[in-house]
């Protein structure tokens, strides 16, 4: 596409259009990336990048700890709720046993145990004994119809939930309300002192502009616990009877990070495939380690030069491309306009969300400039004459 002018000949008012229209869309693309919501497609785009960076960098990522995985979902128990029906949990009796292996030692590095006690059980009294003086741990929590679900036990829990719009994980919320954080923060202050606030209306880390919600990147996969066996993975009955050995808290949790969680049932969808929850919390924590949330100078100079390029070519762009509705009438070339620039601006927003995601390690989402730009061609298109 061409410009109608030269751009030596833009005047003042010329420019401020331009500007306008880049400032414009720069504020919803950071709306839309600190919200919740996705746009439907999103995670197919967001699944094509992530298979270009693993073309591009494969095996690049180096664990920054050793990290033992825990399977809870052989190691269940039915309990009976308030009106007598049946629900299960995890064996909190084992549960119990294990957390005492890491409270009479607590020399593990750190312990992300995805297990929700919102249910009594009969071994409560057992549970509680056994994890008292657990340190360097956090538990999950979860949202109600009416708030947070209360827990059985005084934990240091800390959010787990998603929200998503289209059924799948696509954005991981930070902290909530300005002071309710989730586990993955929890765990990036705790263990790299990190500080997350929310100042008006804005996130940031260590007083550095950073995203409120993040679409992670998935640097464990649950396949590389099975086969190619990447890292220690148990179930939690099998790791008990292996307690006994001489060796064997030295071996499988002295200075190691574990992650606790039914690695069978608590599946959920996400652009690379089904995966735990657990994982997703982890990944999550390994993305702002790695700085994924945090929106550098370069990082926002770019991202408004590219749209500051689109509003150009949206604002002073001379030619159209060739027609796909062949009709006449001021309809068809509206129709037309939108088909061939959605066709056009999927490769755009591809472009767009690589360029972030492989200089600057941000993984935006950017559909939401497709449906500004479609939403502005529009109303161009009907103020033209007739």
């Amino acid at each position: 596409m061409l410009l109608k002018k030269p751009i030596r000949s833009f005047n003042r008012k010329d420019w401020l259009w331009v500007f306008l229209l880049a400032l414009l869309m720069f504020s919803v693309f950071i709306i839309y990336n600190n919200s919740n919501f996705s746009i439907p497609g999103e995670q197919e785009l967001t699944t094509k990048v992530q298979v270009l960076d693993e073309m591009v960098l494969p095996g690049t990522f180096k664990p920054p700890y050793d990290f033992v995985f825990v399977n809870v979902g052989k190691d269940l128990e039915l309990i009976k709720d308030e009106e007598g029906g049946d629900n299960v949990i995890t064996d909190r009796a084992k549960l119990g046993s294990f957390l005492k292996l890491l409270a009479d030692s607590n020399r593990h590095q750190f312990l992300l145990c995805d297990i929700v006690f919102d249910m009594p059980s009969p071994e409560d009294n057992l549970f509680r004994e056994n994890s008292k003086g657990l340190t360097r741990a956090v538990f999950p929590k979860h949202f109600g119809d009416s708030g947070i679900i209360p827990s059985i036990f005084p934990l240091p829990m800390f959010l787990a939930d998603y929200h998503s719009n289209t059924g799948k994980f696509n954005k991981f919320r930070l902290v909530y309300d300005d002071s309710d954080k989730t586990i993955p923060v929890a765990i990036h202050e705790q263990l790299q002192g990190a500080n997350y606030t929310n100042r008006w209306g804005l996130g940031f880390c260590n007083s550095r502009l950073c995203l409120r919600a993040i679409s992670p990147k998935y640097y464990i996969r649950q396949y590389e616990l099975v086969e190619p066996k990447r890292y220690p993975y148990f179930n939690l009955g099998e790791l008990l009877i292996l307690q006994n050995e001489p060796s064997f808290y030295n071996k499988f949790l002295q200075n190691k990070f574990i992650v606790v969680g039914n690695f069978e049932t608590d599946i959920h969808d996400t652009p690379v495939g089904k995966m735990p929850g657990s994982l997703i919390l982890l990944n999550t924590y390994l993305s702002l380690l790695n700085g994924n949330q945090q929106l550098s100078i370069g990082w926002i100079t770019t991202m408004f030069l590219i749209f500051f390029l689109i509003s150009l070519f949206m604002v002073h762009g001379a030619l159209e491309p060739a027609s796909l509705i062949k009709k006449k009438g001021w309809w068809a070339g509206i129709a037309n306009s939108l088909l061939v620039k959605v066709f056009s601006l999927v490769g755009l927003s591809f472009a767009i969300s690589a360029i972030s995601l492989f200089i600057f390690g941000v993984q935006c989402q950017v559909f939401s400039v497709v449906f500004f730009i479609l939403v502005v061609n529009f109303l161009f298109n009907l103020s033209k004459p007739k």
